[in-house]
């Protein structure tokens, strides 16, 4: 299953991307020559899988995940005290609830980007154009994609947050 992240720019407007491997601030070593990891929030209400994607992903050099929600109200908590630069953020059967929780977070913390974590199948054109362009999020990732697609958004999304 192919991975994609949508990109948004003043020019070309929203446009989904197929992922690859994508150069960040944190790849390149910004910095004083020590490469910042990625910070990143998981927000699922299943505990099981969202520490096995941690552990997962804790296994990625320039990945840091620095937090785990089961709800919007603590992701917001955890968003205001740990400022992720990434938000992975379940997307289950409530597309509205899921917007909400996207514009909050993006209130609380604007530079974050959202990546949904859809159930199975990518969104349609319009749910993507929906939740993205209402809500703010950033782009999607499959919940059964393997891994490094997953990080490999990410790094894209966040790698459009520096551009």
């Amino acid at each position: 299953m192919d991975a994609t992240f949508v990109a948004k720019g003043a020019e070309s407007g929203e446009m989904p991307c197929h992922h690859a491997s994508v150069a960040t601030a944190a790849s390149l070593g910004a910095g004083a020559g020590v490469p910042t990891p990625l910070r990143v929030l998981l927000v699922d209400g299943q505990e099981l899988l969202s520490r096995g994607l941690r552990l997962l992903l804790d296994q990625e050099h320039d990945i840091e995940v620095v937090g785990e929600a089961g709800d919007g109200r603590t992701a917001e908590r955890v968003v205001a005290e740990r400022l992720p630069d990434v938000v992975l953020l379940r997307r289950g059967h409530a597309s509205r609830a899921v917007g909400e929780v996207c514009r909050r977070l993006k209130s609380l913390l604007p530079t974050t980007r959202i990546v949904l974590l859809t159930e199975g199948a990518e969104l349609s054109a319009s749910e993507l154009a929906e939740v993205t362009g209402s809500a703010g999020a950033d782009g999607q990732v499959p919940r059964d994609s393997p891994v490094d697609d997953v990080a490999a958004v990410i790094r894209a999304v966040a790698n459009r947050a520096a551009a």
